[in-house]
């Protein structure tokens, strides 16, 4: 056979059965679980790490699935917990890959990523233009999260690429301990709802771990949402004369502005409120923003379906209050600046252009899309989609370059992107024999279903239309309204 190469197939017969053999450069990692692995409780798997240098790990760990809506994926996300024993009594810290040493590890399927690129790379890029600002009192603290390309096994069956992360939590962050009292805080947004956009203030209970779309993340010792609830009150409903004379005491400026710096470039559209993390370092410290579940960028939306829309701008509550804001140390002034020095730096074209070709490279080279074939069979490679991130990756940062540098005497960030979105709804939702669209000039709404096949595509001309949902059974879809300067795109629960 002569020297075995990691782009090739081979064709091998074992008792009787014919094979197909591929050899791979990337780590593997086996789970062999005592019990079907659910989304609760974890069960005990024996985890083992076997590395291209010959350094193999093996661990007990728990085992369970995570993710939300990700659950409904043939091809599932694990959260792994590193034990002592079988039992999950004691924990058991472990430094896999270079990454942290801890005992919570996740290991995230890529299953709605057309390359299985987009996520890996837009950590990446986070980590490139982003350092935590008390980096110099907390050496090991990271404001995100380190991943690592691995194939994976289940009980000796093959589940494919899988990316291996660090978690975002109190020990990454190195967030202040409980002492008596709340000292750091960290907040996750999981779901969409009022207070995680910004955009309302309802009522909390402090025996509830969630609240308006957050949910509680530390300290573990005690749940309060005062703090929070006080956050997000202020920027909500506080006058213009509080809101820019205080906010900066408030919020880390120059975290703020790159996450939305960050959320713009990736175009991440989930990630406006849910899918982050909020953090406070300790008592009398500023908030900051942490990005997280960083799959439907660069083109693409939460389901993996090409999103082409370039320009536009995502806002939230916040950003909308902060993109008014035209002091000369201000929120506006900020934004240019960093966008200029950015650019020049970490988010040239030609850098994130050679990120994306380094991970299809290394994926296409160890065959990776060959075998996600035949483990998921709705799986396509097509090589043109890194042709097509290319070419919204140019128009996406030409779009930039003029909306991040424009005079703050111009229409503010927050309205241009308001009256976008306002321009295109859709409504009820959920819905049952209709839907209504209402649109400021003539659109197309396509219905589609969670495998990307059009079910339902109608010419609109304009206003408000009832659309009826003719034979679409119960279930989850995914609308998309495109209008002649603007895209919306959004669930649609059809009871």
């Amino acid at each position: 056979m002569g020297t075995p190469q990691t782009n090739s197939a081979y064709q091998v017969t074992a008792q009787g059965q014919r094979f197909t053999l591929y050899f791979t450069q990337l780590p593997v990692v086996h789970l062999d679980a005592r019990n079907p692995i659910v989304d609760s409780p974890s069960t005990y798997a024996k985890f083992t790490l076997a590395e291209p240098n010959g350094t193999v790990t093996e661990l007990s760990a728990g085992v369970e699935i995570r993710g939300a809506y990700s659950q409904t994926y043939p091809k599932k996300s694990y959260e792994l917990s590193l034990w002592n024993d079988t039992t999950g009594a004691t924990s058991r810290d472990a430094r896999l890959l270079q990454m942290r040493t801890d005992n919570k590890w996740n290991l995230q399927a890529l299953y709605n990523e057309p390359l299985r690129l987009r996520s890996k790379v837009a950590n990446e890029v986070w980590l490139d233009m982003h350092q935590i600002y008390y980096k110099a009192s907390e050496p090991d603290a990271k404001n995100g999260i380190a991943t690592a390309y691995v194939e994976v096994f289940v009980n000796n069956e093959y589940k494919g690429i899988y990316s291996l992360t660090e978690r975002v939590d109190r020990k990454q962050l190195k967030l202040k301990k409980y002492d008596k009292g709340i000292k750091g805080e960290l907040y996750k947004g999981s779901s969409w709802d009022g207070a995680v956009t910004f955009t309302a203030l309802p009522p909390y209970d402090n025996t509830s771990e969630t609240w308006g779309g957050f949910e509680y993340k530390h300290p573990e010792e005690e749940i309060n949402w005062s703090n929070l609830y006080a956050f997000v009150g202020f920027v909500k409903s506080s006058s213009d004369q509080e809101f820019y004379s205080r906010y900066q005491e408030q919020l880390k400026l120059d975290n703020a502005v790159d996450y939305y710096i960050f959320l713009n470039l990736l175009r991440a559209t989930d990630n406006t409120g849910k899918n982050l993390y909020i953090a406070k370092y300790k008592t009398g410290e500023p908030y900051f923003f942490v990005p997280w579940d960083l799959d439907g960028v660069f083109g693409t939306d939460w389901q993996g379906l090409n999103s082409p829309t370039t320009d536009d701008l995502l806002s939230n509550g916040l950003f909308d209050r902060l993109s008014q804001d035209c002091a000369a140390n201000g929120f506006r002034s900020a934004l240019s600046r960093r966008w200029t020095q950015l650019r020049t730096t970490v988010l040239t074209e030609d850098r994130l252009r050679a990120k994306f070709a380094a991970a299809h490279n290394y994926l296409q080279a160890n065959n990776v899309y060959a075998r996600e074939r035949h483990a998921w069979r709705d799986f396509t490679y097509s090589p043109d989609q890194l042709t097509y991130m290319n070419t919204w990756l140019h128009d996406r940062l030409a779009y930039l370059d003029v909306a991040f540098t424009q005079p703050c005497s111009s229409p503010t960030l927050a309205t241009a992107t308001s009256q976008k979105t306002d321009a295109l709804t859709l409504y009820p939702n959920p819905a049952n024999d209709y839907i209504i669209v209402t649109a400021t000039e003539p659109y197309e709404l396509c219905v589609r279903d969670l495998r990307g096949q059009m079910l339902l595509r109608v010419q609109g001309r304009g206003r408000q239309e009832k659309i009826t949902l003719g034979t679409l059974a119960k279930g989850l879809y995914v609308a998309t309204i495109t209008g002649a300067g603007s895209v919306r795109t959004q669930k649609l629960v059809i009871n």
